[in-house]
């Protein structure tokens, strides 16, 4: 699994894999924000990688704005759940970050996604911050 840099023609098949991604928390009744909003303009920033050979199975968008990177998005295809596809996205972001010279990774996840806040504190992210439903998360580099 090495990711590469999406394709302005995968737009589509990008965000249909977002919001397949988060339609678990939604049937919970988790109330989310757009999440699969703004992809084309993502993809020719170069926020976007994705793996997958014949099909996108996952997505991970970051903007890397040295000293500060964010990670945007990780979205794993329901297919592909639970076989560390998201723990790789989300270190291929950190490794992305240090290599553009970043000195700090942040993100902001939502408080009901407890799974999701769990995985961010194993993999070293600290909390940095509450705002309503958001969680704001950070990672040293």
């Amino acid at each position: 699994m090495i990711p590469r840099l999406a394709h302005a023609y995968e737009a589509e098949a990008i965000a249909r894999l977002i919001d397949a991604a988060y339609q678990a928390y939604r049937d919970q009744g988790v109330v989310l924000p757009d999440v699969s909003g703004g992809i084309d303009r993502a993809i020719a920033a170069g926020q976007i990688w994705v793996t997958g050979r014949a099909e996108v199975q996952g997505v991970l968008m970051v903007a890397l704005a040295p000293p500060k990177a964010h990670l945007m998005n990780v979205a794993v295809s329901p297919d592909a759940r639970g076989k560390g596809l998201g723990g790789k996205l989300i270190g291929h972001a950190v490794a992305l970050a240090q290599d553009a010279g970043c000195d700090e990774i942040a993100l902001a996840t939502h408080v009901d996604l407890t799974g999701n806040i769990a995985l961010y504190h194993h993999l070293g992210w600290q909390e940095t911050g509450r705002d309503g439903n958001r969680v704001m998360m950070s990672r040293g580099l």
